[in-house]
């Protein structure tokens, strides 16, 4: 199971103190997200980017890579610098056409033929420190053990290649996000960011009064990532069912960083939600914004855990 992990995940990453991602959705073809780091390459033949609605998107269609068989992506970490360097995780949402020929196929055991055809979210991730492996399937933990031999740590040359191996036959399929992170991924954490892959997701009906549930922005920055889609699109259909009701989108940081720039992030996240809205048809008149920074924290800014509870935005109902 590890030198098979070990060729699949390929690569290497340089240490930063700062947890970091790189997030490619295909909506701009092999760009990354945030236009922060380098395009994805080709491995073997060019595919084709296709539409299509993706259910942990929302329910418009959006644009997916469709790869050939016997290829696939390649991320070359060696054009950034100090990028990853040690811990590190490893996210995709991608499906395959021919179970037999996966090269991840051993991890999904019995699921492999029931799977096919359809979505799956793999994770895979390493700590450096511990040396513990975590790979999580559809947001659950899967498979958790000890890398004691080392098989899981990166070369600083390797890269990261995603499908395909040129030592064997591997399928065709498509592929809707590609993410990596410069951290371990632990229980707690995939709890939190992996909520919307789960099996069988927590969907609030009828009223989405107080803390928003699975919104997801780029780190710093107001710019939504496509996983919040879901979540906005229930405060839509509120919003329309209710035509008489008014909104306040309140939104709040944790304590990390300027004070003036957190505030201002907050009062921009909370904006970027009433821009999704009112593109979707809701009166601006309908929805006011307020941004508290750090000031209306709700647990403990003294740990990442407990801090992350603060980075939020709520609803609230206009009396």
């Amino acid at each position: 199971m590890k030198s098979f992990l070990f060729i699949l995940f390929c690569l290497f990453f340089t240490n930063l103190s700062a947890q970091k991602a790189a997030l490619y959705y295909f909506d701009k073809g092999f760009e990354e997200f945030s236009n922060t780091y380098p395009p994805l390459k080709i491995a073997g033949n060019l595919g084709n980017f296709e539409e299509e609605i993706v259910e942990k998107f929302g329910n418009q269609k959006r644009k997916v890579y469709r790869f050939p068989i016997n290829s696939g992506l390649v991320f070359d970490n060696s054009k950034i610098k100090n990028f990853i360097n040690g811990s590190y995780g490893i996210e995709m949402y991608f499906k395959y056409d021919d179970g037999s020929m996966l090269l991840y196929g051993q991890l999904l055991g019995d699921d492999l033929a029931n799977k096919q055809g359809k979505y799956v979210h793999l994770v895979m991730s390493r700590n450096q420190q511990s040396k513990q492996v975590n790979i999580f399937i559809d947001g659950k933990l899967r498979f958790d053990f000890v890398d004691t031999d080392n098989q899981m740590e990166m070369d600083k040359t390797a890269k990261i290649t995603f499908f395909t191996d040129s030592s064997k036959t591997t399928t065709s399929g498509t592929v809707a996000m590609i993410k990596l992170y410069n951290y371990f991924i632990d229980l707690a954490t995939a709890q939190e960011i992996f909520k919307v892959f789960t099996e069988n997701p927590i969907i609030s009906t009828p009223s989405p009064v107080g803390v928003l549930k699975n919104l997801y922005f780029v780190q710093s920055q107001p710019i939504l990532l496509p996983e919040s889609n879901p979540e906005l699109d229930k405060i839509f259909d509120f919003l329309h069912k209710n035509v008489n009701v008014k909104i306040e989108l309140q939104g709040h940081t944790d304590n990390q960083g300027d004070f003036d720039l957190n505030l201002k992030l907050s009062k921009d996240r909370a904006e970027t939600i009433k821009k999704y809205l009112i593109e979707k048809g809701i009166s601006t008149n309908r929805i006011k914004t307020k941004g508290f920074g750090s000031t209306l924290p709700i647990a403990s800014n003294a740990n990442e855990l407990t801090r992350s509870k603060n980075r939020r935005v709520e609803l609230m109902i206009e009396k």
